[in-house]
């Protein structure tokens, strides 16, 4: 199986240098992942061949998962 956490680095700091914003929003409250973090899982997600959101869930790591 592949490393979700490993993709998921890589795709993340090029979306970093892609984007100058990391919050696309004003929110109230700080959230635990940014925007950017949750389009990096869904791109990850879509690379690794992820079929559906349930069976993202069950593969994601804890690192990952504790911050949803």
């Amino acid at each position: 199986m592949h490393n979700f956490l490993s993709n998921f680095d890589k795709i993340y700091q090029v979306l970093k240098l892609i984007s100058t914003e990391n919050l696309l929003c004003y929110q109230r409250r700080k959230p635990k992942l940014s925007d950017l973090a949750l389009v990096g899982i869904n791109l990850t997600a879509e690379y690794l061949g992820f079929d559906s959101e349930c069976d993202l869930f069950r593969k994601l790591p804890p690192e990952l998962s504790s911050k949803i």
